[in-house]
């Protein structure tokens, strides 16, 4: 009888290891990662059946600017029913001569407003700070205008010293003209200072070379003019710088086109 009782304990403590042994041990947890913990600080957790919300864009800078970075001014800033460039533009401008920024802004696609001298000369005076040429402004000469002072207003610049209407010339050089001495209306055949060649930047005078008349005035001003000191022009250079001067303005009242010039404000 002991026997027996010996066997049915043993078999009763083989039962009972292998049902142990056939249990599985659980896995251990999964970490969080790192979006899923701050969507569950934020509250938004993608897995609670929210989509998580897409960043919103950024708000606009502004209005798109009247003047291209690092290039000639091609939309109006309206002043006084008047069409001219930037206000910061035109301080810079006037602080130097742009010959070829003057030949873009004065080109047959520019929106800017033209002016013409009403008085049958007037000495050049840049009472912005920056050269004067030494040619006077002669009657019916066009010129953009750049700024006047005809009364406060949004954007506005005043002009200081004599007259109300800062303008700029064919030679790249600021003048200041009163209301009396400048008009709108345009003369059947309206005048311009000289154009000097050699202040062009020369990616534009490499431009004003693909129109044929400056090319053969060019050519012309290079065998009468060459050599020549300043002061001591011949008759035959005298005409032929008028003539090159003459080709160039015709040219960009022509629609030649033309570059962002080398040389900016």
């Amino acid at each position: 009888m002991s026997d027996l009782l010996v066997r049915v304990r043993f078999l009763l403590g083989l039962l009972l290891a292998c049902g142990g042994a056939s249990q599985t041990t659980p896995e251990a947890p999964v970490a969080a990662t790192e979006s899923e913990e701050a969507g569950v600080a934020s509250g938004n957790n993608p897995g609670d059946g929210e989509v998580a919300a897409e960043p919103e864009p950024a708000p606009p800078s502004g209005e798109p600017s009247s003047e291209p970075a690092g290039g000639v001014p091609t939309q109006c800033t309206p002043v006084d029913g008047l069409c001219v460039p930037p206000r910061a533009f035109v301080k810079r401008l006037c602080q130097d001569a742009y010959s070829g920024v003057a030949l873009r802004l004065l080109h047959e696609s520019s929106p800017f407003t033209r002016g013409y001298v009403r008085s049958r000369e007037v000495k050049a005076v840049n009472t912005q700070g920056g050269p004067s040429s030494d040619q006077s402004l002669r009657f019916e000469e066009e010129v953009l205008i750049l700024a006047h002072s005809g009364g406060p207003g949004a954007g506005q610049m005043v002009v200081s010293g004599m007259g109300g209407y800062e303008v700029l010339r064919w030679d790249g050089t600021c003048a200041t003209l009163s209301d009396g001495e400048l008009g709108l209306r345009a003369p059947r055949s309206p005048g311009h200072a000289p154009v000097a060649w050699k202040y062009i930047d020369t990616n534009i005078q490499d431009a004003l070379l693909q129109h044929a008349d400056v090319t053969a005035a060019r050519r012309q001003h290079r065998k009468h003019c060459h050599g020549v000191s300043l002061g001591r022009l011949s008759a035959e250079c005298a005409k032929a710088e008028t003539a090159l001067s003459q080709s160039i303005v015709d040219a960009v009242r022509g629609g030649v086109s033309l570059p962002t010039p080398d040389r900016m404000p």
